[in-house]
């Protein structure tokens, strides 16, 4: 894809982190962007923003969750624009028994982390996806133009290991699912791409995730953390990721090049790069991971 001038690109996920660079780096190019996250103070911070530097944006409060809300997403994107050319899936969080591992806090085992933290990661990390695949890909397939689908993995649905099982699962199951699209989309004479984005540590708030799961998706043996717990953890994410972190800018411009280059797999941390090629390896020397 060559074309952005005008242009229309959906992104969940918006207004923070990857989400936020991804739509601001779209504008920039002269695209017109609608902006859907859960978070609605934090979506109409990132809308007023972005029109106080005249791009032309949407907001739109979306739960991807919830195929309706998806649905209705699309439904006012079409309003707006007409067409949708570019769709980055990338919505996603992270439970809490799972961010106290990113951490550096112990690892909760699997068989006890809480069935409501299974729900709530699945439903936004994995249905989030399936129900943008659902919803866009009629619309784009359609109009027969250029069009590209991001989907957000993670280096963790590439590799293995004992920490985040839940989240660990849901990107693997990203990465496989982006690579049937992409194949079956090779088989139509259709102009549209797919990629699948999987970053190491980014300088975003997926720590905090928790700050947006539904009152209905709290266990009960376990509290929602207050406000200063919040903020606290924020600090040590920061000071943990700060260093070593890309900027959300960095990997949007790495997204703004594999849409260019029709590119599948974006791993912007060549770091992990090993870690990949031993569980290759393992796994095609039937070797214990």
């Amino acid at each position: 894809m060559q074309q952005f001038e005008g242009r229309v690109a959906v992104v969940t996920g918006a207004a923070s982190g990857m989400g936020k660079a991804f739509a601001e780096r779209f504008a920039i190019a002269g695209m017109k962007v609608v902006l859907a996250d859960v978070e609605q103070e934090a979506l109409e911070t990132a809308v007023r923003e972005f029109t106080q530097r005249e791009f032309d944006v949407l907001g739109v409060r979306t739960d991807v969750a919830r195929p309706e809300a998806v649905e209705e997403l699309a439904r006012r994107a079409i309003d707006a624009y007409g067409k949708i050319h570019v769709v980055c899936n990338n919505a996603g969080v992270a439970a809490d028994s799972e961010a106290v591992s990113l951490l550096g806090g112990a690892v909760v085992p699997m068989w006890e982390q809480p069935l409501s933290d299974w729900e709530w990661t699945v439903a936004v990390n994995f249905w989030g996806v399936v129900h943008g695949i659902r919803t866009f890909l009629p619309l784009l397939l359609a109009h027969g133009e250029d069009g590209h689908v991001v989907n957000t993995a993670s280096i963790a649905g590439l590799t293995s290991g004992p920490r985040l099982p839940i989240y660990g699962a849901t990107k693997h199951a990203v990465v496989r699912l982006s690579e049937a699209l992409h194949l079956q989309l090779a088989g139509l004479p259709s102009k549209v791409k797919v990629s699948v984005l999987c970053p190491g540590g980014v300088n975003t708030r997926i720590a905090l995730s928790v700050r947006n799961r539904p009152a209905e998706l709290w266990d009960s043996a376990a509290g929602r953390p207050t406000a200063g717990e919040l903020a606290a953890r924020e600090q040590e994410w920061a000071a943990r990721t700060g260093p070593t972190g890309l900027a959300p800018e960095a990997v949007a411009e790495q997204v703004f090049q594999a849409i260019q280059n029709e590119q599948f797999y974006i791993l912007p941390h060549a770091e992990y790069d090993e870690a990949v090629r031993t569980r290759m390896e393992n796994i095609l020397a039937r070797r214990n991971p």
